[in-house]
């Protein structure tokens, strides 16, 4: 079944969405609103104990339902979770359990929740646990990997009372860089563990690359301060600003990786952006989908963005 079709062959069921901490305005992909219609929908914003402990992420909540309104989703909850370590999947439950019956009487206003949600958000993940709790057997696990669209047709997972909760394909999102990765790369950019946020207090005329994928030139502002929420496997390296095209020369494929050769024709040609912050009161994020955001806020900013023709990018006032 595709996705189109099931707010027509469906209209009462409910849609779960799941969206990336990290990447949560990739989650709400262009046409969202369309596919899924009016149908109910709860949003599960997944690996949330990958964030620090200094996050408070109660905004991060607010700014998920402002998202979801922009985009006209009639959304009745929406939970911090992680897929990973079980955590608040139980509430999630007892929500679905509670939609699904009439207030006076037994009757299931549904039968089917759909999982949907670009590739890598934790879907699979998300179902294995909910498994796990409802049964307490050791049920054998859906597959699940680092590489793109593993899960390639909908698997439905019974849970009782002819309730089902069906795993769709992962979307592809054409405009992150983890549609052009292979394997290895996908590893490096994806975060397994904690972040450990690394901050840097920067000049104009300096560079930050983040591995050979991006490449951020601060070329005018001051009081700059830049905090990578990226994978703790990812490079990232400063320098100055006159040294950084010699930088770039001399060790992509080598200390600036991903991507790694096979990779470079796949991501196309680079692109320059120029962004400006006036705003010298206010933290800025830069989302770049597949690697995560840069928290960011300085005077009077100026920065040159250089990356894959291919991959688009936000810049947005913080939701931290």
């Amino acid at each position: 079944m595709k996705m189109k079709n099931i707010q027509q062959k469906h209209p009462k069921d409910v849609i779960m969405l799941i969206v990336d901490v990290l990447d949560i305005y990739s989650g709400f992909m262009k046409g969202l609103s369309e596919l899924i219609g009016k149908m109910k929908v709860i949003i599960l914003v997944n690996k949330i104990d990958l964030m620090p402990k200094s996050v408070k992420l109660h905004h991060i909540e607010d700014a998920t339902r402002m998202m979801a309104a922009n985009q006209g989703l009639n959304v009745i909850g929406v939970y911090l979770i992680s897929a990973k370590s079980k955590k608040n999947i139980e509430t999630v439950l007892k929500k679905i359990d509670k939609l699904r019956y009439s207030k006076y009487s037994r009757k299931t206003n549904f039968d089917n929740c759909y999982v949907v949600g670009c590739a890598s958000v934790g879907k699979s993940t998300f179902i294995n646990s909910v498994k796990e709790i409802c049964s307490g057997d050791n049920l054998t696990p859906i597959t699940t990997s680092d590489q793109f669209q593993t899960t390639l047709d909908m698997i439905k997972v019974e849970l009782g009372d002819k309730f089902f909760i069906v795993d769709t394909p992962g979307i592809i999102n054409q405009h992150s860089f983890s549609a052009y990765l292979n394997y290895e790369s996908v590893k490096m950019v994806t975060p397994k563990s904690f972040l450990k946020v690394r901050t840097y207090q920067l000049n104009n005329k300096q560079t930050l690359f983040l591995g050979g994928l991006v490449r951020l030139d601060f070329e005018e502002g001051d009081n700059i301060s830049v905090s990578c929420f990226v994978s703790n496997t990812l490079y990232i390296h400063r320098t100055k600003l006159e040294n950084a095209l010699e930088l770039y020369e001399n060790q992509k494929y080598k200390l600036l990786v991903p991507p790694l050769e096979e990779e470079y024709n796949r991501l196309g040609k680079l692109k320059e952006h120029i962004i400006m912050i006036p705003d010298n009161e206010n933290f800025y994020d830069l989302i770049i989908p597949g690697i995560g955001f840069m928290h960011i806020r300085g005077n009077d900013l100026k920065i040159k963005l250089t990356m894959s023709e291919k991959v688009d990018y936000q810049l947005l006032k913080s939701i931290l």
